[in-house]
């Protein structure tokens, strides 16, 4: 479900190995990805959007729930152009940047 890659210094990366993120996987996910914020100390966070294909209103709620209890240094990248429109349709890219790659993402801490 997810791949945690520690970058050094409280950053990190996470993969969302998912096709789709709906609303029936969102409590596991949420779950994993709190888990591994709290276990692992992240303070940044990059997720990697590359498997998702689609996702629910539900699905984007995680990321501002996790954005907010990092401080806003929540990051996505290389989200695909169908999960991309639902991001910038929903305004989440006003409160949570959106990179193409996860090196952009990453620079921009």
């Amino acid at each position: 479900m997810i791949e945690v890659n520690d970058k050094g210094q409280g950053v990190f990366t996470i993969k969302i190995v998912m096709q789709e993120v709906h609303t029936l996987d969102v409590p596991d996910l949420k779950e994993k990805l709190q888990q591994a914020i709290i276990n692992k100390g992240i303070k940044k966070l990059v997720l990697d959007l590359t498997d998702v294909k689609m996702i629910t209103s539900s699905g984007i709620g995680i990321f501002l729930n996790i954005n907010q209890s990092l401080k806003n240094q929540l990051r996505l990248a290389c989200a695909n152009a169908e999960v991309k429109k639902v991001l910038e349709l929903t305004k989440v890219t006003s409160v949570i940047k959106a990179y193409n790659t996860i090196s952009e993402a990453l620079n921009s801490f």
